[in-house]
């Protein structure tokens, strides 16, 4: 049985370790590179939560952590390039057209124009749904495994991540993430006149969503046969 309130409680177990990882997403610019000791952190705590080891893990072998934060990131990227490519294969023509249409003022040609676009944003759309969908499985199979080719053993991936309980967790997360990035970005807003509290705000929001994700994700990838 999944604990969802047990990892939604997780990041508050120990304020300093929380307080580092979210300092990794404070300064602007060099978290571009921080970011991945906060990424590679998240996959220790959905390591653990694989073993039903719920208390914090240690910030310890900062090179590892850097590594793994650093393969989590190039993992979705790679994820993200067939949607990428299929994006910039069909918008040309679609654009072309209705480009042709507006110069050469003919309604019907930019109606059909219009109606293609449409349709097209929406087949664009899902393929980014099911990417953005699949790709924490496919992290979850480089945590379990170790090994950065499992990430892309796609067969078990889409097998993993199309069972109820991933879906169940997968959907919370989205909740919570929206939630929790609502609050955020209103606190953010109310105190930008500070400059440094949005930051701080936003870099705590972060850690506490990696934390949570993964740990959840974690959780369910081990009651997954």
């Amino acid at each position: 049985m999944v604990n969802f309130e047990g990892a939604i409680k997780r990041p508050f177990q120990d304020f300093k370790k929380l307080g580092i990882g979210a300092l990794m997403y404070m300064i602007p610019i060099l978290n571009i590179v921080t970011g991945f000791f906060s990424s590679g952190y998240g996959l220790e705590c959905a390591k653990t939560a694989m073993k039903k080891d719920y208390n914090l893990p240690e910030w310890a072998d900062w090179g590892n952590l850097l590594i793994k934060g650093f393969l989590c990131f190039l993992i979705s990227v790679i994820y993200f390039i067939p949607l990428a490519i299929i994006t910039a294969i069909i918008s040309g023509p679609i654009l072309s057209s209705s480009l042709n249409a507006l110069i050469s003022s003919n309604p019907q040609a930019l109606v059909s124009a219009l109606g293609a676009a449409g349709s097209t944003l929406v087949a664009v759309a899902l393929i980014g749904l099911l990417t953005i969908y699949v790709v924490p499985m496919a992290i979850l199979l480089f945590v379990d495994k170790g090994n950065f080719s499992d990430a892309f053993k796609f067969g078990m991936v889409f097998k993993k991540a199309f069972t109820s309980k991933y879906f169940t967790a997968w959907i919370i997360v989205m909740i919570y993430s929206f939630v929790v990035g609502l609050v955020a970005g209103f606190l953010s807003t109310i105190t930008t006149v500070t400059v440094i509290l949005p930051l701080i705000i936003m870099g705590f929001a972060n850690m506490i969503l990696v934390i949570t994700s993964m740990t959840l994700f974690g959780e369910v990838y081990s009651e997954i046969k």
